[in-house]
């Protein structure tokens, strides 16, 4: 019987695992007031006044309908910070003002835009945002004259390593550990050699 003992050298690569955290605002506090915070999910979460990216300045104004958050006009805002390797965010509205009117946008540490969105027209939709360049984002902004948020998914990749086969390669030499070129094979460490560079470690016992 031929035990092989290998130490391969081999290539890396990375195999994407899907992670989703999923936000549906049904927990929201009634009495909540602007500027105050809450928690879903381990984010904290904000109503506070719209900005000059939004459809209007200097509003907070929101209410609940039915399953959902409305915003008339108001911005919410999530705290990302603690979350990794944010890919992409699907936020489910519905808009009752035209297109334009709610909006989304992610940001990073350095307060910039990595990415936003509008709505379409009036009606149920879905708004996607996209971390292409995969930096830290920090908040997530959403913001409507007249509008409502029924549920947030926030996906986030995690990488695991695997070992990926060599593709062919050939053999072009095989030396022992005082780097001598030698033909037998057996009862002693071997050292194989291949031609994009690798090298395997071999001890076999015939």
């Amino acid at each position: 019987m031929r035990l092989l003992f290998t130490a391969l050298a081999s290539l890396v690569s990375l195999s994407i695992v899907g992670q989703t955290v999923t936000l549906t605002l049904n927990d929201v506090p009634e009495d909540i007031a602007c500027n105050e915070t809450w928690t879903e999910q381990d984010l904290d979460i904000s109503l506070v006044e719209t900005t000059s990216d939004d459809c209007t300045t200097g509003s907070c104004f929101f209410g609940f309908w039915e399953q959902s958050l409305a915003l008339w006009p108001s911005r919410l805002t999530i705290d990302l910070s603690s979350l990794q390797n944010i890919q992409m965010i699907e936020i489910d509205i519905n808009d009752y003002c035209g297109p334009d009117c709610t909006r989304a946008f992610i940001i990073d540490e350095t307060m910039m835009n990595v990415d936003s969105v509008k709505n379409g027209p009036t009606g149920p939709q879905t708004l996607t945002l996209e971390n292409t360049s995969q930096v830290l984002l920090t908040e997530l902004a959403i913001s409507s004259c007249e509008g409502s948020i029924n549920e947030i998914r926030i996906f986030q990749n995690t990488s695991s390593i695997h070992n990926e086969i060599f593709e062919t390669k050939k053999l072009i030499r095989i030396i022992d550990n005082l780097a001598r070129d030698v033909n037998q094979t057996n009862k002693q460490i071997l050292f194989h050699i291949y031609d994009d560079g690798s090298v395997e470690k071999k001890f076999i016992v015939e």
